[in-house]
């Protein structure tokens, strides 16, 4: 498990990351017929060009579970908020909220980079950032930006989307965010998409202190193989500006089937459908990001993330542990049908003593329901 300052120097990496991401995700500004083909629109969305300086990101990851008789309706994971571009090889300027929801609770925290300063928020509160650690999470995107100088674009991250979007076609025009752009659907080379994704990784970690942060290097050839050949009915969505070709809203789907020790620990869980959603909106508008107002010792914030992370050992037992600790100010208390926060910490620390005994996981389940 993470220590407070491990934990804390990810979640601002995964912040910067974003960001770094958000500002190199558009595409050329050229434009082309109204009878363009899907592929030629897809190349002008993803190929260099001019980046977006400014505006509002929106990434939702939802994950729906087929099957189960311990887990009813979606798990999401939301990171959303406005960011601006402090200039070439300068951390952008962003404030990010990260949202969870599962089994009918939920928690948030706010993870906010002024630029030259790293706070986390909880229940209203601010924590500076050790000047420390953000000047390891600022010189580590320095060298992601640098290794994309002579890259423009996600191509410059390692990312090509052109390579693995398969037989794309046109659906129509739709609205997004109040612009007009055109919707392109296509379907997916898994084993294509995870290279890139390993590829970014690679780039990420190498000047980001993976080993303070406990990111993956990488995605190993044998497992991308074999993630993909469980991956099922992959397809991605585009939404690209009708008169610019900028990228404002891509979407994946896809479903991975669920066997042995994990489908019986959670009720015979069959499959589980996930969709990723990133959106734009007020692309280039000037974004003003402030510290926190109210700011306390960051041993405050140490503290009471040591409780908070206590009831991260399970899993997605973990997850809705956190949320019924009170990270989103509420009272903590369960809706009808939910596990109680107590219910959750005895199912975790089950299945922790379980150590990977199925029949030990099984008789864990109970304890969800308060037994």
């Amino acid at each position: 498990m993470f220590d407070a300052n491990q934990a804390n120097r990810l979640m601002l990496l995964v912040a910067a990351s974003v960001a770094a991401v958000a500002l190199a995700a558009c595409g050329s500004s050229a434009t082309t017929s109204s009878g363009a083909s899907a592929q030629t629109l897809l190349r002008q969305t993803f190929g260099a060009g001019h980046k977006v300086d400014s505006g509002v990101l929106d990434l939702d990851l939802a994950l729906n579970p087929s099957g189960s008789s311990a887990l009813s309706g979606p798990v999401t994971l939301s990171l959303s908020g406005p960011f601006q571009s402090r200039g070439s090889g300068r951390l952008p300027a962003s404030d990010f909220t990260i949202a969870v929801s599962a089994l009918g609770r939920h928690g948030s925290l706010g993870v906010i980079s002024t630029g030259t300063s790293g706070y986390v928020t909880l229940e209203g509160t601010g924590y500076q950032l050790p000047a420390a650690d953000f000047t390891r999470v600022e010189s580590g995107f320095s060298g992601v930006e640098s290794s994309n100088k002579s890259q423009s674009g996600l191509s410059g991250l390692g990312i090509d989307p052109v390579h693995w979007l398969t037989d794309p076609t046109v659906v129509g025009t739709e609205s997004v965010g109040g612009v007009a752009t055109t919707h392109i659907h296509a379907g997916v080379n898994v084993a294509g998409l995870l290279a890139d994704l390993s590829t970014l990784l690679q780039k990420t970690t190498a000047s980001t202190a993976s080993s303070s942060t406990h990111l993956p290097s990488s995605i190993s050839a044998a497992s991308r193989q074999k993630i993909a050949a469980s991956v099922k009915n992959a397809s991605v969505d585009v939404w690209t500006g009708q008169s610019d070709k900028t990228l404002r809203k891509l979407r994946l789907n896809l479903t991975i089937p669920v066997t042995g020790k994990i489908s019986e620990l959670f009720g015979g869980l069959s499959s589980a459908g996930i969709q990723l959603t990133l959106q734009y909106s007020g692309l280039n508008q000037p974004q003003t990001i402030s510290a926190p107002a109210d700011i306390k010792p960051y041993s405050a914030f140490t503290a009471k993330l040591g409780s908070l992370t206590s009831a991260l050992k399970g899993s997605i037992g973990g997850l809705s542990g956190l949320s019924g600790s009170g990270a989103s100010g509420g009272s903590g208390t369960s809706p009808a049908g939910s596990p109680s926060a107590a219910s959750m910490q005895k199912f975790t620390n089950c299945v922790e003593k379980a150590a990977g005994n199925t029949a030990a996981m099984k008789k864990c389940q109970p304890l969800l329901s308060g037994g």
